[in-house]
């Protein structure tokens, strides 16, 4: 098996080509340009990008890298590394080192030749040195950077390709990454990543797709140097399914090749001498490029040359030289290598491969050899070894930032601590110690459920008593964890405080305070919040700490935000984003804009609240915080979208913030906007399913205050929607007693405007029920007492305040205008049209019918603008039984059955009301007529129908399709 059948042409894919040149062309004009090319392995996407971009015009300067699958886990930043060092090989150190900032650069973390690196740097740091450093080095050539292998990145380099995608606007900078479908898991956040990337107009999709016959047929005839056979055309075309590599290793297989693909491309290595082979192994064990000494270390014996052996791989195309040294030539044929490896020999390879990282990282110091050697120690099965080069990679991915890579290193120390002799020993700290970094990795990581976890297990093996501030850090740091995931931690916080009383370490008992006063005021305890924010701040200011500062600034901003002080608020907010911005906590920088965002639009300023909220969120994406951050931004920026009335905005943002999976909380937040506006627009069944997503993840949630307060309303509204006042009033009876002290302002206030909305409609329903006229009595005094002890003042406020004044005093038209002109000078279109409408039923009840229609119209313009069908219903019912429309039965509404009767359209509607069992004082009520006029009517129903009794009326009525129609 001897030839090459590599095409010297690429076939197929001029099309493609052409996306490719299009998006450079974009970037060379400044237009931020992106391109992922993805398809199947084998597909040829390799290929093409190189064919591509080595023929594009101006002379671009390409660097690349590639993904590894082998401890794509723990190695951050992998691809850029080599881009990097391609950039230094391309333009001297010098020139390189002049387009970073001068007194070190975070860049020199990924490498040493750029100068050390500050001692500390915040995680936007190097994102941002790698944005300028290409930004710079396009200002005299276009750039083209290549990232292969995406769905191996781990989760730096995820995050630093996204950020770059986002923010290469107004260079001349390509960026193109590669990606094999089929290999990514649902859920896997590399899956969430490229989906995000590509709902952006700045990115560019390449699906390969399989060759089609003819191009099968070209590939052949460019390789063989001779027309195609048409039968083996066509046979190989049906066999490879189109793939190249595949057509490649079919071409040379004979008659009767092998029956799977994996060991067709087997067959082309069983044949090589013992040297050749065994140094492709060597490359398919190390999952990276290898230079001649690293192949020789590994593959290579006593006397043994291997310039021989690697210059029959490269002729027979399995192996490719490159300016560093070798590499298999697909990812298929090194997989297929690796996996016919016997687990021994594989153990022996991995072993050497190991030691001969180690040796040459020697000089560099324990943590040069990176995860590459904990990954290698461990398949070799060699924990003695692995633990320590995983420990100290672990702390040098944590000094990058990098701390998905330290949690997964970290994690294998964990998991591998039984199987080495004395691990504490071999690392220099107990598996206490192990388990608290893990605890902290993975707070910074975002992975608050495992960081739960492993401050527990850490939590369990110490004696509080013995050691009071370790154990109140891991209790801080647990409680702020549980907070992220459902607003809890409250326990753990206040139990922490009480360990490290006031001689402890000021900086940790300033963080504590500061945290406990954060979940306090989520919780709504505000009082504890205050004081406990007031101290911390005190001890910031002594330390003179900005990390500390920050988040009892945030905390005390949003305590003035509550009591409607937005002056000191967007103070107190402002210089908390500054102490934030200055200590690289990007958390409490992001939050900032989250919690004014929400007090603006708490007091009427939707608008503002939008456009901050959309800031914010802009810098999260910057700050690669989408997913966390920035999901909760989207349900901040999209509340006053729904209060505005931009329903169909709001939805979009929901829906490309859940896209991204955010934490189950955040997650809850966005549905009950959904929820909201399906009940608003009549989706009864997305409504009632978003609602029990909702309402299950809140029964098996401690705190999350805000969001069951939410629900609790939602709950609420759409009982009293659906007419089910038992259970509206069970809801107001559950929550009466504890909304004021428990719910946020806002929230009880709209609590007590629905709740005297429900007596109401109780009190309606049952007129002469003495039981029914005084619980509803006492439910509205209690309601008016929980609403007078709210002390916040803003416009949204006095709006709820006028409308259950209007519902609550009498109900004068007066009051009524006073309301809706309340909710219409906010922009709050839909409270608008509802008091519209109940200011239009008060209207009716005095005889004031041109009153009625006028209002009615205006709130049917907004209702029918919204798409509100639930409030459209409501506002033709009162019209048609307030007879703001003509008297005639009209077709279609039992006019046929009507018009046989001689019943006009106000007789229907009192026939309706009879025949649901209404008194003629209820029906009087809805009909905004007199009784004396109610009995009028029933008797001359009774004799149109030839009826002698209302049960006799009510049954020929429903024989006679008068009821069919809807009201």
């Amino acid at each position: 098996m001897t030839g090459s059948v590599v095409s010297p042409v690429l076939i197929g894919r001029d099309d493609e080509i052409a996306v490719l040149r299009a998006a450079y062309e974009g970037s060379r004009a400044g237009i931020p340009a992106t391109l992922l090319v993805s398809g199947e392995a084998g597909i040829g996407k390799s290929r093409l990008v190189a064919t591509a971009v080595g023929d594009l015009p101006g002379d671009p300067l390409v660097l690349s890298g590639g993904c590894l699958e082998l401890g794509s886990e723990g190695t951050p930043y992998v691809p850029f590394v080599a881009v990097l060092r391609d950039l230094v090989r391309r333009l001297g150190r010098d020139r390189v080192a002049a387009l970073l900032p001068p007194g070190g650069a975070a860049l020199g973390d990924l490498l040493p030749d750029l100068g050390p690196a500050p001692a500390r740097y915040g995680p936007a740091r190097l994102l941002e040195e790698m944005l300028t450093l290409l930004g710079r080095a396009a200002e005299t050539r276009p750039v083209v950077v290549l990232v292969e292998d995406l769905h191996w990145a781990d989760a730096s380099s995820r995050e630093l390709f996204a950020y770059l995608a986002r923010n290469l606007a107004g260079v001349a900078v390509l960026l193109v990454g590669t990606v094999r479908t089929g290999e990514l898991a649902a859920g896997h956040p590399n899956r969430r990543t490229l989906a995000e990337l590509g709902r952006s107009d700045a990115v560019s999709r390449v699906d390969l797709g399989p060759l089609e016959h003819r191009h099968v047929a070209a590939l052949l005839a460019a390789a063989d140097g001779r027309p195609p056979d048409p039968a083996r055309s066509v046979r190989i075309h049906r066999r490879s399914g189109g793939n190249p590599l595949f057509v490649e290793a079919l071409s040379t297989a004979g008659e009767t090749p092998p029956g799977d693909l994996r060991t067709l491309l087997l067959a082309r290595v069983t044949d090589l001498p013992d040297p050749a082979r065994e140094a492709l192994e060597a490359m398919a064990v190390a999952g990276a490029e290898l230079d001649d000494d690293l192949v020789s270390a590994v593959a290579g014996g006593p006397g043994r040359d291997l310039g021989h052996a690697l210059g029959h791989l490269t002729e027979r195309e399995l192996v490719v030289a490159r300016e560093n040294g070798y590499a298999i030539r697909h990812d298929l044929i090194r997989e297929a290598v690796y996996d016919a490896l016997p687990p021994p020999r594989r153990r022996r390879m991995h072993a050497r491969y190991a030691a001969a990282l180690a040796d040459r990282a020697a000089p560099a110091g324990p943590a040069a050899g990176g995860t590459a050697l904990a990954e290698h120690w461990t398949a070799a099965g060699e924990f003695a070894r692995a633990l320590p080069a995983a420990w100290h990679a672990a702390d040098r991915a944590g000094r990058q930032n990098a701390y998905d890579e330290q949690l997964h290193l970290l994690e294998l120390v964990l998991e591998h601590w039984p199987k080495a002799p004395e691990p504490a020993r071999l690392i220099g700290a107990d598996r206490t110690v192990v388990l608290e970094r893990a605890a902290t990795a993975a707070f910074n990581a975002g992975r608050s459920a495992a960081g739960v976890a492993y401050g527990t297990a850490a939590l369990d093996e110490l004696d509080p008593a013995a050691e009071p501030e370790r154990a109140a850090r891991l209790l801080g740091l647990r409680g702020r964890l549980q907070s992220r995931i459902d607003g809890g931690g409250r326990d753990d916080l206040r139990r922490a405080v009480e360990l490290a009383p006031p001689g402890a370490s000021e900086e940790l008992r300033g963080r504590l305070l500061s945290a406990l006063a954060f979940v306090e005021f989520m919780a709504f305890d505000l009082d504890d919040c205050r004081r406990h924010a007031a101290r911390a701040l005190e001890l910031a200011d002594r330390l003179g700490d900005d990390a500390l500062r920050a988040p009892a600034l945030l905390v005390l901003g949003a305590l003035h935000g509550t009591h409607g002080e937005l002056e000191e608020a967007a103070g107190a907010f402002a210089e908390a984003r500054r102490a934030a911005d200055a200590a690289g906590d990007a958390h409490t920088f992001l939050t900032t804009f989250q919690w004014e965002s929400t007090f603006l639009g708490d007091a009427g300023r939707y608008e503002e609240a939008v456009e901050l909220a959309r800031t914010g969120q802009e810098v999260a994406e910057r700050l690669g915080q989408a997913r966390s951050r920035g999901s909760m931004l989207a349900n901040t920026r999209g509340v006053p979208l729904v209060y505005l009335g931009r329903w169909d905005e709001a939805m979009r943002v929901v829906d490309d913030a859940l896209a991204l999976a955010p934490p189950p909380l955040y997650a809850a937040f966005l549905r009950l906007i959904a929820a909201e506006i399906a009940h608003r627009r009549g989706q009864t069944e997305l409504g009632g399913t978003l609602l029990r997503q909702v309402t299950e993840f809140a029964m098996h949630t401690v705190g999350a205050a805000e969001a069951k307060s939410w629900l609790a309303l939602l709950r609420l509204d759409r009982a009293l929607g659906q007419d089910d006042l038992g259970a509206a009033d069970h809801v107001v009876g559950e929550h009466l007693p504890t909304a004021a002290g428990r719910w946020p302002p806002q929230e009880t206030a709209r609590f007590a405007v629905l709740g005297a909305r429900v007596q109401r409609a109780r009190r309606a329903a049952a007129p002469r029920n003495r039981r029914v006229a005084d619980e509803t009595a006492d439910r509205l005094a209690a309601l008016a007492r929980m609403l007078g002890s709210l002390r916040t003042e803003t416009p949204v406020m006095d709006a709820y305040r006028r409308t259950f004044r209007a519902l609550t005093e009498g109900g004068e038209l007066a009051a009524w205008d006073e309301a809706a002109a309340a909710w219409r000078d906010l922009g709050n279109r839909y409270e608008t049209a509802v008091v519209l409408v109940e200011a239009a039923g008060a209207a009716l009840a005095s005889n004031n019918r041109p009153g009625a229609r006028s209002r009615l119209r205006e709130a049917r313009a907004i209702a029918d603008d919204l798409g509100a069908a639930p409030l459209r219903a409501r506002i033709d019912d009162l019209a048609a039984r307030g007879r703001l429309t003509d008297d005639a039965a009209p077709p279609g509404e039992g006019g046929g059955a009507a018009r046989a009767f001689g019943l006009t359209r106000r007789e229907l509607d009192v026939l309706r009301l009879l025949a649901g069992g209404r008194t003629n004082q209820r029906i009087a009520a809805e009909l905004f007529i007199s009784a004396n006029t109610v009995a009028t009517h029933v008797t001359r129903i009774l004799t149109k129908l030839g009826a002698a009794s209302r049960t006799e009326a009510a049954a020929k009525a429903r024989e006679s399709g008068l009821l069919d129609a809807p009201p």
